[in-house]
């Protein structure tokens, strides 16, 4: 298996696995989910039952991004209230939740260091989803949360993934570059083992040719001591 196959691997495995259903999310592809937590948080309409779970390594940007995508499955209609800074689900259906009826959702993001807190109140029509009053409703509002929380894990793992193919791609590009480089490089050689072996031709040959010209030189002196004798008899 290449490291394309393993990455992508991992991540089917990572999500391919059931919703969860309690309140402790267990740790998925080695990052740790937290627990969902309860109790009261001041919202826009007062200090109401909420639920709340912290998102790590998540911006609030990102988390805000990603609620509002996540909230699309609800049908309802999902804003951000620029004053409370909540985002605000008119009607949301969850049967699980609010049966035949509709439910708000009230969703608000606060961030501390590398970890956004989401806080999540459920309005059933005047009365706020807690474990005491409605623990089936509880349960199913916990598992919108944490199922929220595996959502996020998921797209993080997305941008891993992505990531780390980019990154996968520009290394084998530099393999690309040094294995070009190589046989170029290798073309040299051979290149040079031509020329060098030309070239020991070429010095035996120059070596004869010398040997060549050093003998007619040898000649060539003796002609013209030759002449040179001669000229020196006629004066």
């Amino acid at each position: 298996m290449n490291f394309k196959q393993l990455i992508i691997a991992s991540a089917i495995a990572l999500f391919s696995t059931p919703s969860v259903t309690n309140a402790q999310l267990v740790a998925k592809g080695g990052m740790a989910l937290t627990t969902v937590r309860e109790g009261e948080r001041v919202m826009s309409q007062g200090s109401k039952n909420a639920l709340t779970i912290d998102l790590p390594k998540t911006t609030l940007k990102e988390a805000e991004k990603l609620w509002k995508e996540y909230a699309k499955q609800f049908k309802g209609d999902t804003k951000k209230d620029k004053k409370s800074g909540e985002l605000f689900t008119d009607n949301a259906m969850i049967a699980a939740v609010g049966g035949a009826n509709t439910v708000d959702m009230y969703a608000k993001f606060s961030e501390s260091s590398d970890i956004t807190t989401v806080g999540l109140w459920i309005d059933l029509g005047g009365a706020y989803v807690g474990s005491k009053e409605f623990s089936d409703k509880y349960a199913e509002a916990e598992k919108i949360l944490q199922n929220f929380a595996l959502s996020v894990v998921r797209e993080q793992t997305k941008k891993q993934l992505s990531d780390q193919q980019d990154d996968l791609k520009k290394q084998e590009k530099v393999q690309k570059k040094l294995e070009d480089k190589n046989a170029d490089l290798l073309k040299d050689i051979e290149n040079w083992k031509k020329k060098i072996a030309q070239a020991e031709a070429d010095i035996i040959t120059n070596g004869k040719q010398q040997e060549e010209q050093k003998a007619k030189i040898e000649t060539q002196k003796k002609l013209v001591d030759e002449i040179a004798k001669k000229l020196n008899t006629m004066n």
